[in-house]
């Protein structure tokens, strides 16, 4: 089903790629897997670049091309635990949430520093880097017995 506040018909684009070859399918979703793992990490060091929905992305598309790729997404000693968990539990580690937190306010004094002539550019800076640490926060954590980071 179509989500009214997302640009993409996502059940459209998978018929359209469902019409091709299997060979050519299974590339496509390849491709589009890397590119997505690729802008999954920049979103590690970017504050405010999405790294969880590129990564998702990635899980997805791997599925459907190559469980090698898949399995090497999931078993990733830098992001593998950390995709699982919020997949499979939609938590997020206590660990995780304070690192995000942490670079996502450092970049974003920087990005203020750099743009104190500009009030507006630093306001809203601010606005959303309170948004999304109240969105990383919302996040339920793993119960304490399995949270192991």
């Amino acid at each position: 089903m179509h989500q009214p506040d997302c640009p993409i018909d996502h059940e459209r684009a998978e018929r359209t790629v469902d019409t091709l070859p299997g060979p050519v399918r299974r590339g496509v979703y390849f491709s589009v897997g890397a590119v997505s793992v690729a802008l999954g990490v920049i979103g590690m060091f970017v504050p405010l670049w999405p790294t969880t929905c590129f990564l998702l992305l990635a899980g997805w598309c791997f599925a459907r091309s190559s469980r090698r790729a898949e399995r090497w997404l999931h078993e990733n000693r830098l992001f593998g635990r950390y995709l699982r968990d919020y997949r499979e539990y939609g938590v997020i580690s206590p660990r995780v949430r304070m690192t995000s937190v942490v670079t996502l306010w450092a970049f974003i004094a920087v990005s203020g520093f750099l743009l104190a002539s500009r009030l507006w550019a630093v306001a809203l800076l601010l606005l959303v880097a309170v948004a999304v640490t109240a969105h990383l926060y919302s996040l339920p954590t793993p119960p304490r017995a399995s949270a192991t980071d």
